[in-house]
This record gives structure tokens, sequence and C-alpha cells, in this order.
């Protein structure tokens, strides 16, 4: 077992007693009175003190179980740390299978809390559990089959996800149990391409799973408008009238009604047409009335659109309020980030406007919402996933570029908030020799240094394989395709060619070349959903209208996703949990106003990208031989 997982010597037990008793609540003032919560509080802390002293005095397999009950006592109180410490001193072997089940949720929930996901992966899946699962009691097994739900969903594993939602629904009885994982298998399906989710609902045996996946598709292609949403709804419920969805239907599809009610009749489009970001511009216009059409086309209500051009020599503000005096009820634009700091500046705005930039702050008014492609987003996502795959030690090659700097910046500002350390940070140019910069930055010249060092104090000879540091266990590399095509192949030239590469979406070029691609098999990056939503109406009408440059494809998506956010935006207000899943990535809102966006996992698999739905065994070494141990 591992070291957390041993049993500690008896006066680590009572040390803790003696912790807790220090931390009791202190005397009140005479006459003082004492919520019942309060009190409530300090009796359960009291029964937990009294617990572990207890199990000071007790032998195995008695004193683990008196150690269970004081360490979930303390994570119900929310003392995690102190609930922690005493969860790591029990020795599970000791506990029966019931018993364990309980210590690995309340152990599981706080070693996740503690961002130590894999030791919480190794916990909530040991073999005995899957051996034992009909003898537990449904009232324990469900909060820890929830536990292992979210834990999988956290980690990017959708289809373990999936399938454990599915043994929760044979057990979920009571309304708000069943709503939960409803919404916690919807969370989970939408994440899925369109094509992913048509294939997997042809192919499902289960009628339900079927029926499941047909919802997720019409969440994910007919979000253009909500009037098509909620007709396609009507017409899914009507096939499947006993559907677990219809009597608790996930919490996204309960809004659309109020939704509806709500939208905006008259929308403006403030965009550059014209003057150095006119083509920028022109694409978010056409990805934007794409959409619109799309809409108009499957015969749903649509707005009245007036589209201005913000790249002409008139004021800004002059153009926003001829939009507003025109009637509009919404705005959309503008694109130009100081334009978008004018409106940051305004006290309050006449109508909800949706910027497509970002500014240097939010806003926390409900009149501004800033929506882009910021690479800051992808950054941060990098960081996320990569720590919990089990990687602290990174190293970052980016470029000496604007964008390059600002995802470097945001990265490291997640990774160094998340517990993980950066070893190198290296920027380069257009001019950078590659070979030179892969190897400086893996130390190899110091390796070859301490050959030749070797080499001349030693009179036998001398077998030497150079290699590279070993302070680094995953690569963040910030890249367009030229370049990551250069550099990913130096890693195995240098002895690194098992270094984990993550990188954001800048790394694929948009359009399929194997054989050009081929070096960078194996490199993980956020992906565009709209590289995998072949099948998007509003995406066939846009390369069949206007077949985009694979530069552009981005603003694209960007001007769609604009048509479909701006009517939900009080519905990521409501519930700030919610999505909205667009070809440019699932879309959140922050509470001061900010769009954030989730995009999907891929890798270069055999010269194209493919979607990610299972973790990757991708810990560092040093883990793997722990969770060994473990078992």
């Amino acid at each position: 077992m591992s070291a957390l997982l041993r049993r500690t010597p008896v006066f680590a037990a009572s040390l803790l007693a003696l912790a807790l008793a220090g931390c009791q609540t202190p005397r009140t003032e005479p006459g003082t009175q004492i919520p019942a919560q309060t009190k409530a509080a300090v009796a359960d802390r009291q029964s937990a003190i009294a617990l572990l002293n207890r199990a000071r005095e007790l032998a195995a397999p008695e004193r683990d179980k008196v150690q269970l009950q004081a360490a979930a006592i303390l994570y119900t109180l929310g003392d995690n740390a102190t609930a922690s410490q005493a969860a790591s001193q029990i020795d599970a072997q000791n506990l029966t299978d019931t018993e364990y089940a309980r210590y690995a949720r309340v152990y599981g929930e706080l070693l996740m809390q503690e961002d130590d996901f894999f030791q919480a992966q190794d916990l909530v899946s040991a073999p005995r559990l899957e051996q034992s699962w009909y003898q537990i009691p449904a009232d324990t097994a469900l909060p820890l089959r929830n536990l292992r739900a979210d834990l999988w969903s956290l980690m990017g594993n959708i289809d373990s996800g999936i399938n454990e939602r599915q043994r929760i629904a044979a057990i979920a009885r009571d309304d708000d149990s069943i709503n939960a994982n409803n919404n916690g298998l919807w969370q989970l399906l939408t994440q899925l391409p369109s094509s992913e989710l048509r294939q997997r609902g042809d192919e499902a045996l289960s009628a339900d799973m079927r029926a499941w996946y047909q919802l997720a598709l019409l969440g994910r292609d007919t979000q253009a408008d909500i009037s098509t949403q909620l007709a396609a709804l009507s017409r899914w419920r009507q096939r499947w009238p006993n559907h677990t969805a219809v009597s608790h239907p996930p919490q996204a599809l309960q809004l659309l009604e109020q939704l509806a009610t709500q939208r905006a009749q008259n929308v403006a489009l403030l965009l550059p047409l014209s003057g150095p970001l006119g083509s920028a511009g022109r694409a978010i216009r056409d990805g934007f009335m794409a959409a619109y059409y799309s809409a108009l086309d499957a015969g749903a209500p649509t707005p009245e659109v007036q589209i201005y051009d913000t790249g002409t020599a008139r004021p800004f503000e002059e153009t926003y309020q001829m939009a507003v005096n025109n009637g509009a009820q919404s705005i959309v634009g503008p694109l130009d980030k100081d334009k978008v700091a004018n409106l940051l500046a305004t006290e309050k705005l006449p109508v909800p406007t949706l910027a497509l930039n970002y500014g240097d702050s939010g806003r926390l008014t409900d009149d501004l919402v800033q929506f882009g492609l910021a690479i800051e987003d992808e950054a941060r996502q990098v960081a996320q996933q990569a720590y919990r795959l089990g990687h602290r030690q990174a190293m970052i090659l980016a470029p000496e570029s604007n964008w390059g700097q600002r995802g470097v910046e945001a990265f490291t500002e997640e990774w160094n908030r998340l517990g993980g350390s950066i070893s190198l940070s290296q920027n380069y140019r257009e001019s950078t020799n590659f070979s030179q910069l892969v190897s400086d930055a893996l130390l190899i010249p110091e390796s070859k240094n301490r050959e030749r060092e070797l080499r001349s104090k030693l009179a036998t000879g001398l077998k030497f394989t150079p290699r590279r540091r070993g302070d680094v266990d995953m690569l963040f590399l910030l890249a367009q395709p030229q370049q990551a095509r250069q550099i990913k192949p130096m890693l195995s030239f240098f002895y690194a060619g098992e270094l984990p590469v993550f990188s954001t979406s800048q790394v694929f070029a948009g359009n399929v070349d194997r054989q050009r691609d081929r070096d960078i098999n194996g490199v993980r990056f956020t992906a565009l959903p709209w590289l995998f939503e072949d099948d998007n109406q509003t995406k066939q009408n846009i390369v069949k209208q206007v077949s985009p440059a694979p530069a552009f494809a981005r603003l694209y998506a960007l001007g769609a996703d604009a048509f479909r956010l701006y009517p939900r935006l009080p519905m990521l207000r409501q519930f700030p949990n919610q999505q909205v899943y667009g070809l440019t990535g699932a879309l959140s809102l922050t509470a001061d106003g900010r769009v954030v966006r989730e995009q999907t996992w891929a890798k270069i698999d055999n010269g194209a990208p493919v979607p990610i739905t299972t973790v990757e065994e991708s810990r560092h070494p040093l883990m793997q031989d722990e969770s060994a141990a473990a078992h």
C-alpha cells in the first residue's frame, strides 16, 4: 500500500486528538445565545475528538473503524485538513467492503480537493470495489459512484464518466439524485462531437442510451435557434415519453421556454468591414449570418439584423448610438480592442451588448459581455489538464510574438496557482535554430560536457549516452504548425521522445495533411469543436458559400457562436455552471461578464487530429511507482 494508506503509529492518533482538542470553540460570555447550528457543530467536533481518543486505545480492526467515523464527521464539518490526516492513518485492509466504500468516498473527496487526482482515482476504482458493489447498500454506493463520475469528468475521461452515470441511474431513487445524475450525464454527452454522438446513437444497444445520445445531438445540432431547439425537443419527448430526461430534464433544457420569450427582435451587428481589421470583421459577419440563415431555413423565428461598419472614420460612439436609435434591442460587437475599452469606460449601456473581444477588465453589470478567441483561455486549459494528468514540472517553448507571450503568462499564472513548477521558459524567433533551441533547453550540451570530463579522467573505454534534463515531465509548446513540425522531431533526436507535449489550437493548420503532420504525432492540443463538426449545418453553409481558409475558420466560428450566444446570456448569468456548446468551444460566463471557452481535447495520430475521450496514461513515473505499490 502507498504511504498515505498505511496505518501510522498509535501516537499519531493521539497527537491528532490533542490538536483537535486545541481547536474547540472558545467559551462564550454568560448570557450569550448560541445558535442551534453552532451547538450541533460543537457537539459533532467533540464527538470526533472522543472517537479519536478512543481509537488510540483500540487494536485493529476496531481502531480503523472508529478512525473512519471520526474522519467522516470532520469531513462533514468542513475540516478537510484534519479529516485528511485522520483518514490517512486508516489501514483500509481492516475495513469491510461497505466500510471501505465509505472510506473511499470521504478520503477520495479530500484527495480530489487537494488536487491528488490520480491517488483519488486509484482509491475509488480499487479492485475490491468492483467485486463487491452488489453487497454495498445503495445509500453508501450512490455518493461514491457520484464521486467517481465527477472525477472521470474532471480528468476528461468522458467514456468512464458516461458508464458511471449509467450505473448511478440504476440506483438513484429520489428526485434530487436523479436530477443531479441527469445533469451530469448531459454535460458529459454534450462534450462529444456531433458525429460521435450520431454514431454512438446508431450503435447503442440500450434504448435508454440511444435516446440520451439523440437528446445530446439535439443540443449540439440545433443551438443556432432556441425555437428550433424547442421544436426538436418536443418531438424527442413524443418519441421517448417514459425517458428519465422527460420527467427529470437537464437544467439547460428547462430554461429554453423562458429564453424564447426574452429573445431580442432587433439585433445590430457592429463590425469593422473596412480598414485594417476589415477581413476579420467580414469573416465574423459571414459566420453570424450563416447561423442566421441556418435558423431561417429551418423555419425558426429570426430577429431583424442591421449591420454597421465600425472601420470608417465615424466615431464609434456615434455608430453605437445610431444602432440604438434605429431600434436595436441587442448589440453584437465591436471587434476592436480599443472600442471594447470605450464600452467598459461607459457607466451604463442602453442595451445589452456582446463585445467580440476582451478589454483589460470585466464589468459587474448585466449590460456588457466580452467574448473572443483569447489564447489565455486555451493556455489555462492546458495547465489544468496537464496538472490533472499528474504532471508537475513544466518546460515552455513559445514565440516572442504578442500572442505567444500572452499564452505563456496565462499558463504560468495558472500552473503556479495549481502548485506546479516551471523548470524552463524559453522564447524563440522565426530565425531560431530549432535544433540548438531544443538541445539547449534539454541541457544536452551539459550532458556531453560531463562525458568529455569522464573520458579525460578514465583510462578505460567509456560507453556513454547523453541524457536530457530530468526536472521536466511535460512540455507546453506554443507554436504555429511550421514551427511545431521542426521542434517536435528534435525532442526524439535529443533523447526526449517520451516527453508529453501539450499545445493550443494554433499547432494544427486546419487542413489534414498526414504527410507533414506526422512530425507532430502525439501532440495533445485544445481544438476548436469546429474541427470535428463537419455535420453542423451552419459550418456546411459557411464552407459551401465561402470556403474559408483555415486561418479564418476560427473567425467564422466566432461569428456563428455569437449568433447562438447572445439570446442565451440570461441563462448563463442565472446559472454560472451552465455552458453553451458552440463551434468555438463550451462557453460559460464569469461573474464579471467574460465568456470563457473550454475547447475539445485532441491529439495528432498518424498525421491527423482525433478527439480524446478517455484519459491517457501519462503520469509522472514516480506516481506510477506509487500507484503500483498501493496495489
